[in-house]
């Protein structure tokens, strides 16, 4: 819906640098743009002397002359020109054949250096030549129809003659398709088919001969017309790679073989001149061509004047395959001669040029729009910038002049109330008008229109989209309605006055823009000359427009436009200032954009964030110029916002753009103090970002209906409304108290409800009545409540951006919760401190104490108890059974069945002991009632504590349950055996026992029971305690034993059964030796049995030697020190000695071990991780998934074929098991293998620890029976041993941050935890040995 405006029309004439010596006339034949001094090089002529000059002028206004020399090429035509700036070489092609080559010295750029060769010659000369555009092959079609490709050196590369047989690719099968003949034509058209079928039954063709009515009547023969000149074209698609030539082809008339007729044939051959096509024939083709630079289409033209009644100027279009492709009516005279069609570099603007003017078409849903028309006399040529889009090159009466146009998007005012989204659109004559807050419709179609004398130049609307201003080249034309309601009703504006340009201004200028001043004034831009001029022109009387001045700016005005206001004008000069101009003719400067702008808007702005919003004055705000330049970079005054910007618009608030990254973005404008607007990466939660579809761009905004109206590549239109707009309506409501306004976008946009509460929580609670009042409607409560999170949605979903910094980082979206954090979230959550629980309060403390609210929002309350966390359904279905009405009750269950699962509502309708309440929930389930009917029915049958029994051991309340059980029985003397196996089946021991607190004997009887328990889960320590306290002697005695524990038992032994004294003990000491628990051993044999041998024995087992020396000293028996102590201190000396040993060679070889797997790691890293041997393991035998062997990825993060392709999490839970079990076998030649050896080194350091004090008591007792050899070793491998782990300690474990890298099920990176570096004491020096 874009519509082009001329920003500039500059014009030069070059003149040679003979004409004042010799008098010679010369003309410009042509000229070139080029890019690489970002000039343009024009051509002169003389061809009477066959004099041509080479002009080649700078942006700067210099001119350097390339070339000044007589060709000898007396009244030959150029053909083709072109200038290789990088080679400094001029290349001239000629129709007599010649190819002439001019190199210039880039230095001095003096002609008379300049080095002119004829680099070849075709003798029979040429009928077109064509350069590629990436400068490197030339294509030229010979008199003699040959088509000879050449490379930039003119070396040939390919040559093929132009022969009929060529037209025999053209043979396509077509079957009409988009053919006019096979379009729907309605029932007349198919009656006139009838009857022709009829005559020609009656006319006696029967059979094969009738005319298959699938085709179309008439099939082209190709035949030429009278305007076409016979001459050749050719074009190049803009990627090189392909080439078409346009020729006359005499062929043989299929109509009558005995003659002849020119047929237009089109040739498509690939950058080796192999031919790829042929078109097929298409009456009234002429040599017009134009290949469309980035797509497949190829462009001519045809003079349809075979078809009487059809007779048009078309311009058509062919694939590459030589298919026809569509068409559209340029809407020409049929005697209009055609100069040249081109498209500009980007494919947007196709280009069709005549002799007195030229036309710029456009195409969006495939219909073509007369966009821009430039009149002028004598066109010769027309040519667009290879890389700037909208800049074109046409020479006019030996007149070079360059045109720069822009995109402009027509709308009316974004300003509430005024902001319709009216958006104008320019088709030749014809104006299309659509406010797409009435309707969003796509173009080609269009709301309502109005037709103007002449094709449209520019067009304005007025701020209420009353009034339309649009410019002919010769008037102002003015339309009107009498509102916009007249238009939804269907309504077209009329024309009201057409105001010829002479009334305001002069034949010889040139009309350009247009602009309103609010309601009444238009302002029309023309220029004169190099200046430009406004007019400003009263319409309060549309009937009788008068001009009120006329504005001389001294200068060139690129743009004009309404200020966002539309209280003044705004334009842009070429230096790039922004000016400001009112109705009085006041003219002041605004801003200064560092360069040109295609696009911008001039708009007041407050200087700083905490100005008033109401208050716009000189000294707390500032107009402010947003500009957007051709390449894509975004300015407010003269600092850069963005780059890769597409379209702009700004909001009473907000700027808005589009980016070449497919976001839609949002700038608040509450503040001067710019700055560039920083990189959006990743996805973002900043709601000043939205996503868009690629290449859309902004077509109209209405803050007022907070939408964006978006404009695909492909032209169809999408209204959207960007969560920044909307909330920003919101966020208003809610501080002005518009509960039910707010409360309604957010369930028409599908925002969450919480805002209400969490934007202004104070406000809310202090207005919670008022709430409730405006919200009023039972279901929308009942929606807010049931909607409620524990999240501020203010601070994660809906963070307000409004006094955020403008280059402050956007917010990216945080990782989802795993599984871990929301349990640790649930299992934490404070039910005094939920948000939910804060305003389901609030809201019941209303409902409930107030009896209107109560009986009106009965079903609200419901929702706030079954809301909160936890649920109070308890509550709840107390208030329901509390209802005298049966249809109430039955109506609130059904809706309370609704919130929450009927079956946790039945059973919690079971704990109030209401038999009909669950009987009324059962119900409403999907239950079967032959479930719940029986055990219903004995509950109704059963007295109250039976009941209450039943309830609650059905809902496996079971402590209530007994508590009920043992209520129903208290009278009675002792303890039933029910209590006692309804205990025993529930565990409920602990709960009976507290139950019978107060009735010592039946609590002993509980007792009882419980220890039999406690024994039988082997807690016999716990058992034999009860069984001591209940004098069960007995029992208790077996249990301390089973338990080990050898005082209790002996204690009891001693005092009930002193007979038993040495059979217990010898029990106790077997048991106890079997744990190696000898100094226990060791006690007993001494203090109970007097054994001082069996004593000593089992003291130096525990390494207790000094304790032993002081039994056989203490009871003199020295002898027992060299039996018994001395043979054990030799069997602790091999065993201490035997693990150092161990201990320093397994630290040598895992050490050895681990420097060659680094060093194999470091030299070759793929091999180390994407090797592995061969052989199966214990786990899995034949290969999973699909693969046979492992990748490097797959073998590095332990992931099947499967998983690592696709993500999945099929057979996690086997691949992770299997993973910790290779992990903890650490398997040679595994990844795996460096962490098993650094873990193991750790049991080795863990295993000294423990063996170290017990090494400490051996060398002093070696020391005490004099055995110094056997001490020292043992000190001395100890401290060896400690030394060489502390030594390489760091070396074992450190590993890099890489070999942790591992990764999850869902293909994300984490990291194995890494080991700590265990801390290694000193070993104790005994001073005795050390030496």
């Amino acid at each position: 819906m874009r519509n082009l405006v001329t920003l500039n029309h500059g014009k030069f004439k070059p003149t040679s640098m003979d004409v004042e010596e010799f008098d010679v006339a010369m003309e410009v034949v042509d000229s070139v743009f080029d890019t690489l001094t970002d000039s343009i090089t024009c051509v002169l002529v003389n061809s009477e002397i066959g004099k041509y000059e080479v002009q080649q002028f700078m942006k700067d206004g210099s001119k350097n002359v390339l070339v000044s020399s007589n060709f000898e090429t007396y009244n030959d035509t150029l053909l083709s020109f072109v200038h290789f700036a990088d080679i400094n070489q001029l290349v001239f092609i000629f129709k007599g054949g010649d190819i002439i080559s001019c190199t210039y010295d880039s230095t001095t750029f003096d002609p008379l250096l300049t080095v002119v060769e004829i680099v070849g010659s075709i003798d029979n000369g040429i009928e077109a030549a064509e350069w590629s555009s990436d400068e490197e092959t030339l294509v030229l079609v010979t008199a003699d129809s040959n088509v000879v490709v050449l490379s930039k050196l003119f070396e040939p590369i390919s040559e093929v003659p132009l022969q009929v047989e060529d037209l025999k690719m053209s043979k396509h099968v077509n079957v009409g398709w988009g053919k006019k003949e096979t379009q729907f034509r309605g029932a007349g058209a198919r009656e006139m088919e009838r009857q022709a079928l009829e005559s020609l039954k009656a006319s006696g063709l029967v059979g094969n001969e009738l005319r298959d009515p699938t085709m179309p009547y008439m099939v082209d023969s190709g035949i030429a017309t009278n305007h076409d000149n016979g001459s050749v074209s050719i074009s190049w698609r803009g990627d090189c790679e392909y080439f078409a030539v346009s020729r006359l082809q005499t062929v043989t008339d299929p109509d009558d073989e005995t003659l002849t007729i020119n047929r237009r044939v089109l040739r498509v051959y690939n950058r080796e001149c192999v031919l790829d096509s042929v078109s097929e024939p298409v009456d009234g083709m002429e040599h017009n061509l134009s290949w469309k630079p980035q797509g497949s289409l190829i462009a001519s033209i045809q003079r349809k004047t075979h078809l009487p009644g059809e007779e048009s100027l078309d311009l058509i279009f062919f694939e590459r395959n030589g298919l026809r492709h569509g068409e559209f009516d340029t809407r020409l005279p049929l005697d209009e001669d055609i100069i040249d069609i081109c498209w500009n570099n980007n494919s947007e603007v196709l280009t069709i040029v005549m002799k007195n003017k030229i036309q710029l078409w456009t195409s969006k849903n495939y219909h073509w729009f007369l966009k821009q028309e430039l009149y002028t006399n004598g066109v010769t040529y027309a040519k667009w910038h290879p890389e700037k889009d909208l800049t074109l090159m046409f020479g006019s009466e030996d007149f070079v002049n360059i045109v720069d146009f822009s995109y402009k998007m027509i709308q009316g005012s974004t300003f509430a109330p005024f902001d319709y989204g009216t958006t104008v659109v320019i088709d030749g004559t014809t104006v299309h008008i659509t406010p797409l807050s009435i309707a969003t419709v796509p173009p080609p179609i269009y709301f309502r229109d109005f037709e103007t004398p002449d094709n449209v130049i520019d067009v304005a609307v007025n701020i209420s989209s009353e009034v339309y201003a649009a410019l002919n080249k010769d008037a102002l034309v003015l339309a009107s309605v009498n509102s916009i309601e007249e238009m939804r009703d269907g309504k077209h504006p009329d024309i009201r006055c057409i105001l010829p340009k002479t009334e305001f201004a002069n034949e010889s200028d040139t009309l350009r823009q247009v602009a309103f001043i609010n309601d009444s004034i238009v302002a029309v831009l023309f220029d004169s000359g190099n200046l430009s001029q406004i007019s400003i022109i009263d319409i309060q009387d549309i009937n009788n427009p008068y001009v009120l001045n006329t504005i001389e700016i001294f200068n060139k005005v690129l743009l004009l436009r309404s200020s966002f206001e539309y209280n003044s004008l705004v334009y842009q000069l070429r230096d790039g200032s922004i000016h400001k101009l009112d109705a009085e003719g006041q003219i002041e400067q605004i801003a200064q954009f560092p360069r040109i702008v295609c696009d911008f808007r001039v708009k007041r702005v407050h200087n700083s964030q905490q100005s008033s919003v109401n208050e716009w004055n000189s000294s707390s705000s500032e107009l402010v110029a947003i500009g957007l330049t051709s390449n894509g970079k975004l300015y407010a005054n003269d600092v850069q916002l963005s780059s890769s910007v597409t379209s702009m618009e700004i909001t009473d608030t907000m700027l808005l753009f589009t980016s070449a990254h497919h976001h839609l973005q949002f700038i608040h404008l509450n503040s001067t103090e710019f700055k560039p607007v920083p990189i959006v990466e990743g996805l973002v939660v900043d709601e000043r970002i939205r996503s868009i579809e690629r290449g859309s761009i902004i077509v109209n905004v209405m803050p007022s209906k907070s939408s964006v109206v978006l404009q695909a590549n492909r032209g169809n239109l999408e209204t959207i409304y960007p969560r920044i707009m909307v909330l920003s309506e919101v966020r208003k409501d809610i501080l002005a108290k518009k509960y039910k306004e707010a409360f309604v976008i957010c369930r028409t946009h599908r925002i969450n409800l919480d805002i209400l509460h969490d934007y202004a929580p104070e406000l809310f609670f202090d207005n919670i009545e008022l709430f409730i009042n405006e919200i009023k409607k039972v279901s929308y409560l009942d929606l807010f409540i049931s909607c409620l999170l524990e999240e501020d949605v203010t601070e994660t979903k809906y963070k307000e951006t409004l006094n955020s910094d403008i280059d402050e980082a956007f917010k990216l979206a945080p990782a989802p919760l795993t599984e871990i954090q929301q349990y640790v979230n649930k299992k934490h959550f404070d039910p005094s401190k939920s948000k939910v629980n804060k305003i389901c309060d609030a809201l019941l403390n209303v409902f409930l104490n107030k009896p209107e609210y109560k009986k009106n929002n009965l079903q609200s309350i419901l929702t706030a108890y079954a809301s909160y966390k936890p649920q109070k359904l308890e509550e709840a279905l107390t208030l329901i059974s509390s209802l005298e009405s049966p249809s109430e009750q039955d109506e609130s269950i059904t809706y309370l069945c609704f919130l929450q699962d009927v079956n946790l509502v039945y059973k919690v309708a079971l704990s109030l002991y209401d038999v009909k309440l669950s009987l009324a929930v059962a119900q409403k389930s999907q239950m079967d009632p032959r479930e719940y009917l029986p055990f219903l029915q004995t509950l109704h049958e059963a007295d109250t504590i039976q009941c209450k029994f039943l309830i609650d051991d059905h809902l496996k309340n079971y402590e209530m349950a007994l508590s009920h059980l043992i209520e129903g029985e208290k009278s009675e003397s002792s303890v039933s055996e029910t209590i006692i196996s309804y205990v025993e089946d529930h565990n409920l021991y602990k709960h009976a026992l507290a139950l019978f607190r107060y009735d010592t004997s039946k609590q002993n009887y509980i007792y009882e029971i419980f220890a039999k328990f406690l024994s039988s889960q082997q807690d016999y320590t716990e058992a034999g305690i009860i069984f001591e306290m209940l004098e069960r002697y007995e029992e208790s005695l077996n249990a301390f034993i089973s338990g080990k524990r050898w005082k209790e038992a002996l204690s009891i032994v001693l005092s009930y059964f002193p007979e038993r004294l040495n059979d217990i003990a010898d029990d106790l000491i077997s048991s106890l030796k079997f744990e190696h628990k000898y100094l226990d051993v060791a006690e007993i044999q001494l203090h109970f049995l007097n054994n001082v041998k069996d004593a000593m024995e089992n003291y130096c087992k525990a390494y207790g030697y000094d304790i032993a020396m002081l039994l056989a000293i203490k009871n003199d028996r020295k002898d027992l020190i060299e039996s018994v102590v001395d043979i054990n201190l030799s069997e602790g000396f091999a065993v201490v000695a035997e693990l150092l040993a161990d201990c320093k060679g397994q630290v040598n070889s895992q050490l050895k071990r681990l420097r060659e797997l680094r060093a194999k790691k470091e030299e070759d890293p793929y091999a180390f991780y994407g090797q592995e041997t061969e052989q199966a393991d214990d786990v899995s035998i034949a290969p999973s998934e699909t693969s046979t062997k492992e990748s490097f990825f797959t073998r590095y993060t332990g992931k099947t074929g499967g998983t690592a392709k696709t993500g999945a999490s099929r057979r996690s839970s086997k691949n992770r098991r299997r993973e910790e079990r290779k992990r903890a076998r650490g398997k040679k030649g595994t990844i795996y293998e460096e962490e098993y050896l650094v873990k193991s080194i750790g049991r080795l350091i863990e295993r000294i620890d423990q063996t170290k004090p017990d090494a400490i008591k051996l060398i002093d007792a070696l020391c005490r029976r004099n055995m110094r050899e056997q001490a020292y070793q043992i000190q001395k491998n100890f401290s060896e041993v400690l030394a060489l782990l502390k030594e390489h300690l760091v070396e074992i474990y450190t590993i890099s941050e890489k070999d942790r890298e591992r990764f999850d099920d869902n293909g994300v990176i984490y990291y194995l935890p890494e080991i700590p570096i265990p801390n290694i004491a000193e070993f104790p020096v005994n001073k005795v040995i050390d030496y």
